[in-house]
């Protein structure tokens, strides 16, 4: 059992007390182990050996043999503890790690050791150790994880959270689930108790602290309900509990205690509340009575109120088949059918709408619902509500009449007409038929309406419409578009010259003299007319080429129709065109910047921004206008690549422009929403500024109000980004989008730029200019600069700072400048203000 080499000079008083330490290590159940720097050998007890299942001579005594194994995660670690203490980095060496068994299970091992003889030079020459078998204790640590683990989840699933305060220390701890309830940080420390009091409301606060007083002084445990304010603001409404724990000498050493966070149960409840009180308020006013049989015996009980809605005296018994035969034919069959499916169990609620006489002949709606109660041990019984819905049922007819019908001539409108025109489509195409749209609209009728007024404008309308259905059939559909206009579907045609032939028909019929009155009037039509086909397979193309195809029968002289021809593929092809030459612009650099300066209409107007706006000019020397080719770059896609290469260019002029001296504050962008649906789109702003070294903080990103509809997560996540970053975002074209203002209180907005259509009409509209003012005033209310475009006028300028207006930009100003012509402009008006 020798580790060191027979020749190595040790007394006997030293072997005697290895071996006294060797023999109580391997009585004590841990293991020694000798190593021997001069013979490489390691000695290793018998305990090394079998706490791991092993024999004593199946391991060998090499450091390679016993390393063998240490599993493969624990070795790098085992290997830098050994390391650390040998260069006389530790005191002592003590590491945990796991070897495999002679079962090949991991046992997991606790090896303390330390080098006791060193050699003149300062190199270890034996060091000692003993291994120790905390397979157990590692159980149990990892058992006790795991419950913890469970008891959190536990708490988060209850929304329960627990406290402990220690007497002695005034320390406070808190589980992870306190730390949510509370709206705390975790990562935070505890507030101390004192701290705490922000956390509550003041009332609840002093209860509280009452209570723990007393608790701490008298040894008493509490309950009670408290609200809390998270630093957030939200508050929450508790339960809390407590108890008082001792020590074996029976004083208080700390107090523990459970918070429920009952805020959802009580919303709940309350709300459970008041839907009962509403319930009970629309019964008594909304006429909903009640009704209770028996199955077994068919008694039937009524509330007051189902008396009433029936005009049966409350005295009077209710006999379940006399009441049946004051329902007509088709809801006394439901009724009875309904009931049976009650009855048998087939079905356990049922609502039926069922028309009703009452004694004094009054015809109503009833809707009547019943479910069946058949809990063990109970009486079968069906129980229900039975409500007067006539004067709905009735407003009903005529919201879907006012929603779906013109009230001028009765006809469908346009949103009705839609719906039945796509689904004839729909059975068209299934079934091969061919379809046709005529588009009609009338001739002159706007100058009888402008001679002879709107009322005779409106009699010449209804009898119109009743000339248009004469000259259809049953199959067709038709509908009032709007003012003059007329849609008329022809659904079961045998071939193409049968539109010809109705819509010459409805031109002899609408030529034909009209009496109003004492007047006689004349109109004509004129119609266009478009085919169902692989050209137009849906109702969107039909609508654009009947319309076509109308105003070409207006140019061909009017009361005539034309079919619709190949000018809208035309169009189509001359798209397709542009498309492909914007897809070339970009690859041979016809696209180009020129440059808007915005100013400030208070002080010296000194220059705030500079405004970035396309322009691409083909090789011929035609410019296009970003009208015509932004919409069909955002169809394509083309506006993602166009977008950053816009943005990357802006950028760099800007650093150049503030490099040599020109003086703005900020280089604004236009953003397309195809732009903003990209998640990585804020990353390649910030991108791009990092690599022209243009400061996040003076650019403005500019939005239109269209892009702001869509409120969604990447959307969202994009904004968060350019707040946190200091880029600035300004709506343009405010006042001409579609959505609604709340994305300026959602969104982080910083500015607002008026149209040009308000500040072009301002002068001569005075409600034009009380909507500008009310604009400013919108955007100053929120902290928001306003900035007026398309000032063409030193009159516009003056109006809009009377008016408060922030900024302004416009050709009054100058018109949009090649970059060169910017940078002196601004030089110039930067001395003129000097």
């Amino acid at each position: 059992m020798t580790a060191v080499p027979p020749g190595d000079d040790i007394d006997e008083a030293t072997r005697r007390e290895d071996e006294r330490w060797r023999y109580a290590l391997e009585n004590a159940e841990d293991g020694l182990w000798d190593w021997s720097a001069v013979t490489d050998r390691v000695y290793r007890s018998p305990r090394c050996h079998t706490m791991l299942g092993y024999g004593v001579d199946e391991v060998g005594d090499t450091l390679e043999a016993w390393r063998a194994l240490l599993h493969p995660d624990d070795q790098a670690r085992q290997q830098q503890a050994i390391a650390d203490h040998l260069r006389g980095g530790s005191g002592n060496y003590k590491v945990e790690y796991r070897l495999r068994d002679a079962t090949g299970n991991w046992r997991w091992i606790l090896d303390r050791g330390k080098v006791i003889h060193w050699s003149a030079d300062g190199r270890p020459v034996r060091v000692i150790g003993t291994h120790t078998d905390i397979s157990g204790y590692k159980e149990l640590e990892q058992r006790l994880r795991e419950r913890e683990r469970l008891l959190a989840e536990a708490q988060r699933v209850g929304h329960i959270g627990s406290w402990a305060l220690d007497t002695a220390t005034n320390e406070v701890w808190w589980s992870p689930e306190m730390f949510h309830i509370a709206g705390w940080p975790e990562g935070q420390s505890v507030p101390s108790w004192e701290q705490q009091r922000a956390l509550y409301l003041p009332e609840s606060y002093a209860r509280l602290s009452d209570a723990v007083a007393r608790a701490l002084r008298d040894g008493v445990g509490y309950a009670m309900d408290v609200e809390l304010q998270r630093p957030d603001g939200d508050r929450r409404a508790l339960e809390v509990v407590a108890e008082v724990i001792r020590d074996d000498l029976g004083s208080i050493e700390r107090l523990v205690g459970a918070v429920h966070d009952v805020t959802d149960e009580r919303l709940a409840t309350a709300a459970a509340r008041w839907r009962n009180k509403l319930l009970d308020r629309i019964a008594s006013v909304g006429r909903i009575g009640g009704f209770d049989m028996d199955v077994d015996t068919g008694a039937v009980q009524w509330t007051d109120e189902n008396y009433r809605i029936h005009g049966v005296d409350p005295a009077t018994p209710v006999v379940l088949e006399e009441l049946l035969e004051r329902y007509d034919d088709s809801s006394r069959r439901r009724l009875l059918e309904a009931l049976a499916r009650l009855q048998t169990g087939s079905s356990r609620e049922e609502s039926v709408e069922a028309q009703y006489v009452t004694v004094d002949g009054r015809r109503l709606v009833l809707r009547i619902t019943a479910n069946i109660e058949d809990e063990p041990g109970s009486r079968r019984r069906i129980t229900g509500l039975t409500q007067d819905i006539t004067e709905e049922r009735e407003a009903g007819e005529r919201i879907e009449q006012l929603a779906h019908f013109d009230t001028l001539t009765g006809l469908p409108n346009r949103f009705l007409f839609r719906q039945r025109a796509v689904e004839a489509i729909r059975v068209a195409q299934r079934a091969q038929l061919t379809l046709g749209l005529l588009f009609v609209d009338l001739d002159r009728f706007k100058y009888v309406n402008d001679t002879l007024g709107h009322a005779v404008g409106d009699l010449l309308l209804q009898e119109v419409s009743g000339r248009l259905k004469a000259c259809l059939r049953g199959s067709d559909l038709i509908g009032r578009q709007g003012g003059d206009e007329f849609m008329v579907m022809l659904c079961e045609m045998r071939k193409p010259e049968d539109a010809a032939i109705v819509a010459e028909k409805i031109i002899a019929a609408v030529g034909v003299p009209i009496t109003l009155g004492d007047v006689e009037v004349q109109v004509g039509c004129s119609i266009g007319i478009a085919l169902l086909s692989d050209n137009n397979p849906d109702m969107e193309s039909l609508m654009r080429a009947s319309d076509t195809a109308m105003y070409a029968a207006k140019e061909a002289g009017r009361n005539t129709f034309q079919f619709y021809n190949d000018s809208f593929y035309e169009r189509v092809h001359r798209r397709g065109l542009l498309e492909q030459e914007l897809r070339q612009a970009v690859a041979r650099k016809e696209l180009f910047l020129v440059y808007q300066p915005t100013v400030s209409l208070s002080g010296q107007g000194e220059v705030v921004g500079i405004e970035a706006l396309l322009r691409w000019q083909r090789a011929d020397g035609e410019l296009r206008s970003p009208i015509e080719f932004i919409p069909i770059a955002e169809d394509t896609g083309e506006i993602v690549p166009i977008g950053l290469w816009v943005l990357e260019e802006a950028c760099r002029q800007a650093c150049e422009w503030d490099a040599t001296g020109v003086r703005f504050s900020s280089i604004a962008v236009n953003v397309s929403a195809v732009q903003l649906r990209d998640p990585e789109f804020a990353g390649r702003v910030l991108m791009i500024c990092a690599r022209t070294g243009w400061p996040p903080t003076r650019l403005v990103l500019e939005l239109t109000e269209s892009a702001l509809m869509r409120d969604t997560d990447v959307l969202r996540r994009t904004f968060a980004v350019f707040e946190e970053n200091g880029i600035n975002l300004s709506v343009d074209d405010f006042g001409t989008g579609f959505s609604n203002l709340l994305y300026l209180h959602r969104f982080p907005i910083q500015q607002l730029k008026i149209d040009r259509s308000f500040v072009s009409q301002m002068l001569e509209d005075l409600q034009v200019g009380v909507l500008t003012q009310a604009i400013i005033n919108l955007g100053h209310a929120m902290g928001l600069t306003v900035i007026a475009e398309g000032v063409e006028t030193e009159i516009s300028l003056r109006a809009l700072r009377n008016q408060g207006c922030d900024e302004a930009q416009g050709y009054h100003m100058t018109r949009p400048l090649l970059p060169a012509d910017m940078a002196t402009w601004i030089r110039a008006r930067v001395a003129a203000a000097d």
